[in-house]
């Protein structure tokens, strides 16, 4: 199978399944630990959105150490591998030589909070307006394309005479 196929799309969505289902598993016996969400919610250890996966979990030793076979074992059975090259390490609240230490122990590189994913920023405080500065060039870069493309030469000229 290639990349562009029709049918792999349902394929990785099936593989991504059973990552999962080894991290619930894993949670479930105890070997991993997710974040428990405060005031009775739920445990979360792992969030997946198309090809990222965010795997969350407490801040341990033990728990860095059982990840990585988890991660061997998916890419011994499904035969995708992750690419600890482009993985990074976040630490809450954990000084940066400790994040530094967790992120040798996992193979992958440490980074600091605030970060952007998917176009947000995680940790930043989005009460501030330049918080959302990103966001806010990318709507406007985005419809000065649209406008461009929808308008006729009249409505062209229009914009340009009374600018």
């Amino acid at each position: 199978m290639r990349q562009g196929d029709p049918l792999s799309p349902f394929l990785f969505l099936v593989v991504m399944e059973a990552l999962s289902s080894m991290i619930g598993k894993a949670c479930s016996e105890g070997l991993f630990k997710g974040f428990q969400v405060p005031k009775g919610g739920p445990m979360i250890s792992h969030l997946l959105f198309a090809d990222d996966s965010l795997i969350i979990g407490e801040w341990d030793d033990d728990n860095a150490r059982s990840l990585s076979p988890i991660l061997r074992c998916f890419h011994l059975c499904s035969g995708l591998k992750i690419n600890l090259n482009k993985s990074k390490l976040y630490g809450c609240g954990v000084d940066g030589n400790e994040v530094g230490r967790m992120a040798d122990i996992l193979g992958c590189s440490p980074d600091l909070i605030p970060f952007t994913y998917l176009g947000l920023k995680v940790g930043a405080n989005m009460n501030r307006v330049n918080s959302w500065s990103p966001v806010i060039e990318v709507f406007y870069s985005r419809l000065s394309k649209w406008k461009a493309s929808s308008l006729s030469i009249g409505g062209r000229v229009v914009i340009i005479v009374g600018a």
